[in-house]
This record gives structure tokens, sequence and C-alpha cells, in this order.
């Protein structure tokens, strides 16, 4: 048998050396031959940007087109493949019309001559966002509103005058929704220059606006003056010691009001007399610690006020679950949203619930004494609510 294998092996190579045929490994081989031009290129100007439709050449080894153009004195490129017919440029700063060179390149990175291509977008979105712009004085500070029609990517940048009058960023508003607001804080009641511009992310900027305000006065209000206040079909219930005095005991951590027998019914009322009237300009809720974004912590709520509450009709049944909100103002819809997002809670997330969860009261909401909420939604979706700490900050009605 052994005799029959080496008389074989020997007949093998033979003819695997005489009929095998070589097969190419790798890159195809290249060439120096460049690829012919695009043609019939069409122009569709947008808000600081084109997009720029074409022919392909009749090439069988080309790869696509590339793009070549300047942005504040950088010099910027866009590639679009072969299956396509039309490429986007983005990034100019101005109205002015711009050349833009395509080249056609091939599996060999040849370059065909350029084809120029004038472009005019039409006005960027930090100048449009920027037009839109208005400041009006909040609580310890000023509140910025704006309008963005494309969407675009900005930034809005909010500066401050210090002691001496020089300017310094107090804040940064990275947005792309249509129309947006935010109030910048933390400085005292004394007139100061406030500044406002636009930039994106290819370093365009927009003008300055800015000009003198004077930050309303805001403080936190006084918790020993709150006491519950019970109307018709406000939970009234509570888990051994967690009683709902605890929510304004000044305590966060694993402890708080925690209702019973939820059942899965929502929304779930109870309403809070802060025994003054009171322009309100910002709450915090402080969930129950450990269980963040989780269990029985409030997820989604609605929040009404009114200095005057109707006290002579406790037994009206339709007026207390929706009637009455035709007397009380509407002071905003509210949602705790973790930080991370889907997934598992992190630390950071943690760290970010455990600094309280801060939301904004409307700047044009009447003053107020009374306030009811209303909770849509917990973590848990099962009727049942907990949270350990809520605080209020505003101004003393005159």
């Amino acid at each position: 048998m052994k005799k029959i294998i080496y008389i074989i092996a020997p007949f093998l190579l033979l003819v695997c050396l005489t009929n095998c045929k070589e097969e190419p490994v790798g890159l195809p081989s290249t060439d120096s031959n460049p690829p012919g031009t695009i043609k019939n290129p069409v122009v569709e100007n947008l808000p600081g940007a084109a997009i720029i439709s074409y022919d392909l050449p009749d090439d069988n080894d080309l790869l696509g087109v590339k793009a070549v153009y300047m942005i504040n004195g950088k010099e910027k490129f866009t590639n679009a493949t072969m299956y396509g017919n039309s490429l986007k440029v983005e990034g100019f700063g101005s109205t002015e019309e711009q050349t833009v060179l395509l080249y056609s390149v091939d599996r060999s990175f040849n370059e065909s001559e350029p084809v120029p291509v004038k472009v005019q977008p039409k006005t960027p979105p930090v100048h449009s966002v920027f037009e839109t712009i208005s400041i009006q004085i909040d609580f310890g500070g000023i509140q910025i509103q704006w309008e963005n029609e494309n969407k675009a990517d900005v930034s809005i940048h909010i500066l401050a005058a210090d002691s001496i009058g020089e300017l310094s960023e107090a804040d940064v508003v990275y947005s792309n929704f249509k129309e947006g607001a935010f109030s910048t804080r933390g400085f005292d009641d004394t007139e100061r220059m406030f500044a406002v511009f636009v930039r994106d992310r290819w370093d365009n900027y927009s003008d300055t606006l800015q000009g003198m305000f004077t930050p309303m006065f805001e403080m936190e209000l006084d918790k020993s003056k709150w006491k519950r206040q019970i109307f018709l079909g406000d939970n009234t219930t509570a888990l051994g010691g967690w009683a709902f005095e605890n929510i304004f005991d000044g305590i966060m951590g694993d402890q708080g009001w925690h209702t019973t027998g939820g059942n899965g019914e929502y929304p779930i009322r109870f309403t809070l007399d802060l025994g003054i009237v009171a322009k309100l300009s910002r709450y915090k809720i402080w969930e129950r610690r450990d269980y963040e974004y989780f269990h029985h912590n409030p997820r989604k709520w609605k929040v009404y006020g009114t200095d005057n509450p109707r006290m002579d009709i406790p037994q009206d049944q339709d007026y207390w679950k929706e009637g009455y909100k035709e007397d009380w103002a509407f002071l905003g819809i509210a949602e705790s949203i973790k930080p991370s997002g889907d997934g598992p809670i992190t630390n950071e997330d943690r760290e970010y619930s455990r600094a309280g969860l801060e939301f904004i009261v409307p700047l044009d909401a009447p003053p107020v004494r009374y306030l009811r909420f209303e909770v849509d939604q917990t973590w848990a979706g099962s009727g049942e609510l907990h949270f350990s700490e809520i605080s209020f900050w505003g101004q003393l009605a005159e």
C-alpha cells in the first residue's frame, strides 16, 4: 500500500503543474488612466448647503465622485459612490456664490479633470435661527426663545457680564428642535449685560444679540408654611410611616410618601398648600433613593395651580375630576427621563436623579398658592406612587 501512495503522489503533482491555472489574489491590478468627467450637473440650493445631481461617466472601473470646496478658508471633501447620481455639499456660512469642483474617481484612485459647478446656498441656519431669537428677563437670569425651521444642528451661546462688565460664556444650548426655549440662571437681581450668538459645527457664527437685563429675584419657598390640602379625588393613602408630609420635611433618601392599593388606576391626584401666594419659577422632585427611574417613582404628570380654589363644592365629583381645570392655571406637563436612555440604570443616572429632577414653571404663569398634581404614569405602572421630596422656587406675590 505504501508503494502505491508514493507512485500516485508524483503523478498528481505533475497533473497540477501542467493543468492548474493561476488565479489572481487580492485587489485587481491598477492603471493610470483617469476616468471620464461627470456630465450635466444640476444644482438644488438649500439653507447653507446644496445638492448636486449629475450623469456618471461610462467607465467600467468607476468608484465614485468627489466634491472639493472651501468652508471658512479650509478645503472640504464630500464623496459619493457610483451607485448614486448626487451628493450634498454643506457648511456654507453665507449666501454668496461658491465653486464646487467635482471629480470622477476610479478603482485605481485616478481622478478625472475637475468639473466646476456654481452653487449659491440659501440663508444658513446660523443666521436664520439668530434672526428669531428673543431675550426676556427670568428668575435669576434670562430666558431665550428661538425657532429652527430647518431643524439644523446648532449651538446657542449665552454670555453674561461679570462684576467688571466683561462678557464670558454662561451657558451653551445644543438643539435641532424646530423651536425651543432655555433659561440661564444663577445671577442676582442687579442689571447686567447678556448676549447671545449662534454657531454651527463648521464654525460659522451669527451676529451677537445683546442688551441690559435685570434678572427677577428668586428664592426657595419656606416649607414650614406648607401643608396638605385634600380635595375630592385626591389620594389620601399612606404605606406605614410613608406619610404625605414627608415630601416637604427636607430629607431626600429612601423615605417619603408612598401610596397603597393602586390597582393600576391613574391619574393619582394630590394637592399641596404652600401657605403663601407666590409666582413660581421652577421645582425639583427627588425620587425615592435606590429606586431611581424604577418602581413607583413618578414618570409623567401634570400640574395645576390657583390662589383661590372653590371650597363651596367639596362633594362635586365631576368638578374635582375635570371641571376644576377651567378655574386653575395649567402649569405644565412633566416627564422624568432617564439620561442614559433604554437599558440598565447607570451610576450617572442615579447621580442625576439624586441632584433632584428639575422642571420649569412657564414664565407667564400667574401667582398661586395651591398646587394640584395629576400623576398619569409611574415607572412600574401599578397605580401606586412614591417619591422622597419636593421643593419650589420663585418670589412672593405682592
